[in-house]
């Protein structure tokens, strides 16, 4: 009977490794305002050396969640879902979806300072309008 190796390494350390040794990097990659629209975000995730594409937010009866990317099929008439990514833990799950919640509530924060900066006139408000002379 062969040996097998049982030995487990160690992931090389990074700025912010989760429990499993991975670290995960979440971006919104866009912010859906139309109007009636339950989808409020598309976002991205790194996840160690994997990158996952097409996550949404959406506004649910009971307030924000994380919708996994998903192909759809029909089977018996009725239109089915699968997820095409999804994490396999339930603190892997945590910890992607509140980065991703995470993500999209300083994604509004930031975006509503910046609203708010250029109703003030910008960061030459107050500025005298100087003319160049000769």
């Amino acid at each position: 009977m062969a040996k097998t190796n049982t030995q487990k390494t160690k992931a090389p350390e990074t700025d912010a490794p989760t429990r499993a040794g991975y670290e995960v990097k979440v971006r919104i990659d866009r912010v859906v305002d139309y109007e009636n629209s339950r989808v409020k975000a598309i976002a991205s995730a790194n996840v160690g050396p994997f990158a996952v594409h097409g996550i949404r937010v959406i506004e649910g009866q009971k307030g924000l969640f994380v919708q996994m990317p998903q192909n759809s099929y029909t089977k018996d008439g009725k239109t089915q879902y699968s997820d095409i990514f999804h994490p396999t833990t339930s603190e892997a799950r945590t910890e992607l979806y509140n980065k991703v919640l995470n993500a999209y509530q300083q994604q509004l924060e930031n975006s509503q300072a910046a609203s708010q900066f250029e109703e003030l006139g910008g960061p030459d408000a107050d500025m005298p309008d100087f003319g160049q002379t000769m």
